[in-house]
């Protein structure tokens, strides 16, 4: 028997905000039809618990200053997602205005050996940052040693 699905919605989103297309795809999981799960997200966007653009902005500034992750890697997890590349693009443009991608970098290198060039590019370009980018982080590191 299901229960409401408001009420399923409200519970999924009181840890963490979520896109939109999570709260449809968790719906759409627990068996509530197309249309009961497009009512519930309208009235969520209707009193603004669920905004994608909010949403990918709050992502991208905690992916960028707490997780410490590249731009590219953001990307790619919010596409997954399902916001749209405009939104991100945006958001991500914002955000990289008010911030120092190339500190965001040498904190994300972390613990890993400051002097393995090859370990610290690999790291880096697993979180995300531009190949470009990388190269300019591992040659300060290399030019203080």
């Amino acid at each position: 028997m299901l229960s409401d699905p408001m009420k399923d919605a409200v519970r999924y989103i009181k840890y963490r905000m979520r896109s939109r297309k999570e709260i449809e795809d968790q719906l759409l999981k627990k068996g509530y039809s197309q249309e009961e799960v497009d009512k519930v997200i309208e009235k969520l966007e209707e009193q603004k618990l669920v905004d994608d653009r909010v949403f990918a902005s709050l992502y991208v500034s905690d992916g960028l200053n707490v997780h410490h992750k590249g731009p590219f890697r953001i990307r790619q997890e919010l596409f997954k997602l399902g916001i749209l590349e405009e939104i991100i693009s945006d958001s991500i443009e914002k955000e990289l205005e008010n911030c120092d991608l190339k500190e965001i970098a040498k904190i994300a290198i972390g613990s890993t050996e400051r002097t393995d060039a090859d370990k610290m590019r690999r790291k880096l370009y697993r979180k995300g940052f531009s190949s470009s980018l990388i190269d300019e982080v591992i040659d300060e590191i290399d030019e203080k040693s």
